[in-house]
């Protein structure tokens, strides 16, 4: 069940202290709760929601406030709670009407934030944000025309440029703006899949099992099913711990750990048809059972063939859906994590694509293109992207839609491609510096933003935390340059009270 908590946005002067004071209305908290537009979001929210039956679900703005502290400050789900105790900025970010003690949830409630505020949400949520951060700009860039001082407004229409504002001067309909596609891999938290090491795991989730089904058929079966447990772990174990085995003795394991899997298997299956009830294991080990089951069958006919390579391989236990991404990078040629596609929206990044399965990034650029016409009724002007995208097809799309596709052609045309001008290789040069721009923004994200590891466990929660890695990249964007602002007008105040106050003069030059 879902209740609206008030019909108002909460402002800062109404935020309850019990120990005195106010809060400062520039603190980068209280902007950011300014800039994200609450209401109409709840009003998306709501309908996840019964509306009469089940416990009241927290509001919107305490859920997706508590995962963009999470993700801003890189922390743990328990620290964040802790963090939203100690600050009564935090506590009024998240929509509280003044400063408690208590604890606002419970830390195991980000898990249910997680799965219920997925990609598409979080991409309404972006859209609106940003939209709502370019008109409080915007409307701060109108208050200053008063001010009429060429240097700063040249600065001011960077500003607008820089926020992806179109012109009023250019022709309705015609192309402008600068779209940047790239991909790239997010690493899950799980260690290198050794072949060896996950038949250990999945022989160990097979005896707990075993145990746990005993329990229910002790009064029917005397004897429980014989497992080698001591002999394979001493010799997984005596494998392992060697810096380089050979190659005859980690097969020789693999087959003794294959053939006690499939040896615990059928013990299961003669339980359970003895009487044993596998709902009675829980979700999580009954998950496991049937991961291990089908990464049996994998690593099986890898050795029966003598190969290293199987269609869906199964890599971690625990996260079963994720695949090998081989990328050629230097260090790093294959990953293991969720593959996305982003595109740089004039500045703003935004996930276009989330898979654990490899693509071909190159498909996208079409589609990317013509939703970049359906959100602002023209085509961009430029389109910076790697040497991956330059394919037949994307290279008619954008000539005959009149966009610049610009990037180093691939190694086959190199040598048919044409002799350019000088004009024209300082235009590709500055358009690969530009396409340089979205490899900062990956950067960012897996450096600052949590990127570089995924924590969460579950496909919808990793889908979540990837989408809000880029919102609060482009909401920090929005705050910059409202800060910038800000210090511009305080300029501009300085300046003309200097030349038109010369009490005000007297007093500011005496304070130096």
């Amino acid at each position: 069940m879902y209740v609206f908590q008030s019909a108002g946005q909460l402002s800062i002067e109404e935020f309850h202290v019990p120990f005195g004071g106010k809060l400062d209305p520039g603190n980068r908290w209280v902007v950011l709760a300014n800039v994200i537009p609450w209401e109409p979001l709840e009003n998306r929210y709501a309908p996840l929601f019964s509306a009469k039956t089940g416990a009241p679900a927290k509001p919107f703005r305490m859920a997706f406030g508590a995962l963009y502290i999470q993700q801003r400050l890189g922390i743990t789900d328990r620290e964040t709670v802790e963090l939203i105790t100690e600050s009564p900025y935090l506590q009024f970010f998240i929509g509280l009407s003044g400063f408690q003690y208590l604890r606002p949830f419970d830390p195991s409630m980000m898990v249910h934030f997680r799965k219920r505020i997925g990609p598409d949400l979080i991409k309404v949520c972006n859209d609106m944000t940003k939209a709502n951060g370019i008109a409080m700009i915007q409307e701060l860039l109108a208050s200053s025309q008063e001010a009429e001082i060429e240097a700063e407004q040249r600065e001011l229409e960077a500003i607008e440029t820089e926020l992806g504002v179109r012109p009023s001067t250019l022709e309705p309909g015609s192309n402008w703006g600068t779209l940047i596609l790239d991909a790239t891999c997010v690493p899950d938290d799980i260690p290198y899949p050794v072949d060896l090491r996950l038949l250990n795991e999945a022989r160990e989730v097979t005896e707990t099992i075993i145990d746990a089904l005993f329990k229910q058929l002790q009064d029917q079966i005397n004897r429980k099913p014989r497992c080698n447990r001591d002999k394979a772990r001493n010799l997984f174990l005596a494998i392992i711990k060697k810096k380089k085995p050979k190659r005859a003795e980690i097969r020789e394991a693999k087959r003794f750990q294959l053939n006690e899997i499939k040896r615990n298997l059928n013990a299961i299956d003669r339980m359970i048809h003895c009487g044993a009830v596998l709902l009675a294991l829980g979700t999580q080990l009954y998950r496991k059972l049937l991961v291990t089951s089908e990464l049996h069958r994998q690593q099986q006919e890898m050795y029966d063939m003598d190969s290293r390579r199987v269609d869906n391989r199964i890599v971690n236990l625990s996260k079963p859906h994720v695949r090998p991404i081989v990328r050629g990078k230097a260090g790093k040629k294959t990953e293991f994590g969720a593959k996305i596609s982003i595109s740089d929206d004039n500045g703003f990044v935004e996930v276009d694509r989330i898979s654990w399965d490899n693509y071909n990034e190159a498909n996208d650029l079409i589609e990317r293109a013509e939703r970049y016409k359906e959100e602002r009724g023209y085509y961009p002007a430029r389109i910076c992207a790697d040497a991956i995208y330059m394919t037949v097809a994307n290279k008619k799309f954008c000539e005959d839609h009149g966009i610049r596709l610009s990037g180093r052609a691939r190694k086959k045309e190199t040598a048919e491609a044409e002799v350019q001008s000088t004009e024209q290789q300082e235009l590709f040069k500055s358009d690969l510096r530009k396409r340089s721009v979205i490899e900062g923004r990956i950067g960012t994200s897996k450096r600052k933003y949590g990127l570089d590891r995924i924590m969460t466990k579950l496909v919808a929660t990793s889908r979540t935390v990837i989408g809000m890695a880029f919102f609060v990249m482009n909401a920090e964007k929005v705050l910059r340059f409202l800060r910038l602002l800000f210090a511009f007008f305080v300029f501009v105040y300085i300046v003309i009270t200097c030349l038109f106050v010369p009490e005000r003069r007297a007093a500011l030059l005496g304070a130096y």
